[in-house]
């Protein structure tokens, strides 16, 4: 008797625990989500396309470079948005001038309004005009060089 009892309430327990997991996962998606909308939709608006393409100012474009190199390597599956923060903070202590006042979030959005990534849950992924911008950049790249 004692047994069956022992059984029914971890089962019961265990069941709340999943319940419990899936309740926190489900606020913090939201949390997540209304953050994303609370932060300015252009922060860098010092930072454009085609300077990418200006060797002058192509060095301020090498962290969004190395960045959507990055999830362009996860391939369709997508990267942790997670894993580009290093890559941010990089960024941000070597141009402080232009990173002042913004966030990691906010970079994040920069690349995604300007269609470079597509933000999905706690992935992003590639979208075509970043694969073209990765292969044409890198084409002019190679030929400022020559």
């Amino acid at each position: 008797m004692l047994i069956l009892i022992l059984a029914i309430a971890s089962s019961l327990l265990f069941f709340a625990i999943v319940l419990s997991l899936w309740i926190a996962e489900v606020f913090e998606s939201q949390h997540i989500r209304n953050k994303k909308n609370l932060t300015p939709a252009r922060p860098y608006v010092l930072l454009s396309i085609g300077e990418a393409f200006d060797p002058i100012y192509s060095i301020l474009w090498d962290a969004p470079v190395a960045a959507l190199q990055l999830v362009n390597s996860a391939g369709k599956a997508g990267l942790p948005v997670a894993r580009l923060q290093p890559i941010y903070r990089n960024a941000a202590s070597s141009f402080p001038e232009i990173y002042d006042g913004s966030n990691f979030l906010q970079w994040i959005q920069f690349l995604e309004e300007m269609s470079l990534i597509s933000w999905h849950g706690d992935a992003v992924v590639l979208t075509p005009d970043g694969q073209a911008f990765l292969r044409f950049r890198f084409v002019t790249d190679a030929m400022v060089e020559a």
